[in-house]
């Protein structure tokens, strides 16, 4: 062993002297190897395999886990463990129910992203699991308001969705964990469906859509999350369900070898969603490396397609050492644990099929996880309105809540992992008390969830307040909300979106009628009106949003489940509100893109779509067409008020400090990534009270370039003490500045008047300044 180790090093240095590793993964500081180093006993490794031995690598198997590759026991080699998702760890108990990604990219908190990503990652290593199925890094990245998966997601803005994406990969693998993003790529709806439902309300008789973008749009809008994951040194990606141009996305060569292995650099491997694969050889040779369960194209059938030629037993070697390469880079050779659980049930022994699984219920949570995980809630809700009415006056004694959404739920565990279970709705749409998480695979057990009705009233026992209550949203009830909102001074209304995975939403309306509820209650509440919304993506509030009555509206997203003590803090003012809008809220559907979601099969053919909105989705899409949003992109209140003074951009070349560096062509001086300029801001607390304040940066660029009108490019969460004033920075690198050219395929960085805005919200833009390039 240690004559190889010496040639190994004496190899890195002539490397090293050569330049020739430019486009190495650097050593990120927890893990033991660079990636090279990793390639190299991996490398050594295969060349030991018999065929079957490699196979058993790149397929799935039944195991304890989500999903579980086959092992290699007399090499050391495990069964690596596969489970999601990126709100938590699913299938098992003893974790932590953390607020969902779509929640948290209202924060605008990088730091607080970084923090919970490390804690829940920590959880899924503590509990052995290899690879986390997480985060969602852009497949959904928010092309369709209706698309049920969304609240897995950032945002349906790139830069926001690019820079958490980098921040949570880099935290993730911190404790060792291989992080997958998913779903590469363009996956924005679930399939078309023309079958009955079945018992569980899920449909039947379902196709894929086929997508087609232009090649900016994929470049500009699609690729960035993925090509920041890239750079964060992301070892897995998981290939999405929707074809591409006609041809499954786990087996479009473009995709995964030409984009996403060369032009990235991707040096990790490629794994299949569950069922996402349909063909063997067609796929091995596109770039897909592993076959998680739910169809068995790998196997045997990979096997045969070796033996026959059809798949080059060099590119079986390449499968292989790709998905052993971060399995000892980051260290689970040499320290992790089998795993500890089961996702075949909660119990202390689990029989699936012949196999006999044991719970060990290990508590794999740090002993402040509650308090974090009600400060993560609670800096990413948004206060939508306030018109005098909150934080709750002291002088009001006497409130009520409506809604079951302020309930406890029906079950914890009893909907099974995916949390699927509803009264009397087959369409899966419908939850029965509060909504903390979304549904399918990310859905995440909660050891406990904590109530908005048991919170508010926890803390009204403590204020000597009466808490009245109503908890219910049937019509049948209307007469009991009526007489209990007339006897008070304040009520306070949950309404709330359940979106699941595979069930588009079929409009952008509250569940149970929660128009209705929100109405009735106004037309009968002798005080005022509070509206808090529990959803997992846009919400029409045109029927309701103007009532006299209806004073204040509080966004709430999936807070996970300290979800109660979160919102309850935000109404009493023992803290003050600082999320702000990931995504736009419209006042119509007709505000959206046309032809955003695919609902029906076409009488010839497959179901297709076209992204001819090309990158205006969202608030570009908004600004575009000049409609006028009910809230628009970054906006949220605050208790307190701040300014923004004295914008100003010099250039300052800053080199870039990602562990992995892509190939993407470019043009001109600096590398891609390397920070042209750097923008700063000053921001000053003119209220109170302490409070915090998300400064926003949005660009313009030249006329001559067909861009949309403004383009998020920084954003910075600062604390500020009343009168305290900070500097902000906001490094613009080369990239951020830039332009796919479609004619010579490569970035390009346009000369020409950029014009700089900086504000509270994509609408509120308090500050201009220009930004003057010239290339020599």
């Amino acid at each position: 062993m240690w004559l190889f180790d010496a040639i190994l090093w004496f190899i890195f240095w002539i490397l090293a002297l050569l330049g020739l590793r430019e486009h190495d993964y650097a050593r990120d500081p927890p893990h033991k190897f660079t990636w090279s180093e990793a390639r190299v006993r991996a490398t050594r490794l295969v060349d030991q395999m018999s065929m079957d031995e490699k196979l058993n690598i790149t397929s799935g198997r039944t195991g304890p886990c989500q999903a579980n590759s086959g092992s290699v026991e007399r090499l050391g080699i495990p069964s690596f463990c596969y489970n999601d998702g990126p709100a938590g760890l699913r299938h098992t108990d003893f974790t932590t129910q953390y607020p969902s990604q779509f929640t948290m990219a209202c924060s605008f908190d990088r730091e607080l992203v970084r923090e919970l990503t490390e804690r829940m990652s920590a959880e899924f290593a503590g509990k052995g699991v290899n690879v986390q199925l997480g985060p969602l890094t852009g497949g959904p990245l928010g092309r369709s308001p209706y698309c049920g998966r969304n609240w897995e997601a950032f945002s349906p803005d790139p830069y926001l969705s690019s820079t958490l994406s980098y921040v949570s990969i880099r935290a993730a693998q911190s404790s060792g964990l291989v992080a997958c993003a998913k779903h590469y790529f363009m996956y924005e709806q679930a399939p078309v469906c023309s079958g009955p439902p079945d018992d569980e309300g899920v449909p039947t008789d379902c196709t894929q859509v086929s997508v087609t973008a232009d090649d900016k749009t994929v470049k500009e809008l699609y690729l960035p999350s993925f090509a920041e994951a890239v750079r964060a040194g992301v070892g897995a990606i998981m290939c999405s369900y929707n074809q591409i141009n006609g041809t499954p996305a786990c087996q479009s060569d473009d995709a995964m070898n030409r984009i996403l292995k060369k032009e990235l650099n991707f040096q990790g491997y490629v794994l299949s969603d569950f069922g996402a694969t349909h063909s063997t050889a067609e796929s091995a040779n596109a770039g897909m490396d592993q076959e998680l369960e739910g169809t068995w194209w790998y196997g045997d059938n990979l096997k045969h397609a070796v033996k026959d030629g059809k798949v080059p037993e060099e590119r079986l070697n390449d499968m292989v050492t790709r998905i052993l390469i971060p399995w000892i880079a980051f260290g689970q050779k040499d320290k992790w644990h089998a795993p500890s659980y089961t996702r075949w049930g909660l119990g202390d022994w689990v029989w699936f099929g012949d196999h006999l699984f044991e719970n060990k219920h290990d508590d794999v949570r740090k002993a402040d996880y509650a308090d974090f995980v009600r400060q993560a809630a609670e800096q990413s809700h948004v206060l939508l309105k306030n018109d005098g009415v909150l934080p709750l006056n002291p002088g009001i004694r006497r409130i009520a809540v409506f809604g079951t959404d302020a309930d406890y739920p029906t079950t914890i565990a009893g909907c099974g992992a995916d949390l699927f279970c509803t009264e009397g709705e087959p369409s899966r749409r419908h939850w029965n008390g509060t909504v903390t998480i979304g549904g399918g695979s990310g859905a995440v057990y909660a050891t406990y969830i904590v109530p908005p009705i048991e919170a508010i009233s926890r803390r009204g026992r403590e204020r000597g307040m009466r808490v009245d209550h109503v908890l219910r949203d049937d019509p049948a009830y209307y007469p009991a909300i009526g007489n209990v909102a007339n006897t008070v001074q304040m009520c306070i209304v949950f309404v709330s979106v359940f979106l699941v995975e595979g069930a588009d939403r079929v409009n952008l309306g509250l569940d149970n009628d929660g128009e209705k509820l929100i109405k009735h209650v106004a037309d009968k509440c002798a005080g005022d009106v509070v509206v808090a919304i529990h959803a997992g993506g846009p919400v029409i509030m045109e029927d309701w949003i103007e009532h006299e009555k209806v004073k204040g509206v509080v966004w709430a997203g999936y807070p996970g489940q300290e979800s109660g003590n979160a919102i309850a803090n935000i109404l009493f003012g023992d803290v003050n509100p600082s999320g702000k809008m990931a995504f736009t809220l419209g006042r119509r559907e007709a505000d959206w893109p046309p032809n955003n979601i695919v609902r029906k099969m076409p009488m010839i053919g497959k179901p297709r779509t076209a992204f001819d909105e090309k990158l205006a989705i969202d608030y570009k899409w908004f600004d575009t067409q000049g409609h006028m949003p009910r809230y628009e992109f970054g906006y949220g209140l605050s208790y307190t008020t701040f300014e923004l003074s004295d914008l100003r951009v010099r250039p300052e070349h800053r080199k870039d400090t990602a562990i992995h560096k892509t190939a993407e062509a470019h043009l001109g001086p600096l590398e891609l990534y390397d920070t042209m300029y750097v923008v700063r801001v000053d921001v000053r607390n003119t209220g109170d009270r302490s409070g915090g304040e998300v400064p926003q940066l949005y660009m313009s660029y030249p006329p001559s370039q067909r861009q949309p009108p403004r383009n998020l490019r920084g954003y910075d969460k600062v604390w500020l003490r009343s009168g305290q004033r900070v500097t902000v920075e906001f490094p613009l690198r080369k990239k951020d500045i830039a332009v796919w050219d479609v004619v010579q395929q490569a970035w390009r960085v346009p000369e020409g008047t950029f014009t700089l805005y900086a504000g509270h919200s994509s609408r509120e833009l308090v500050l201009e300044t220009t930004l003057e390039v010239q290339l020599e």
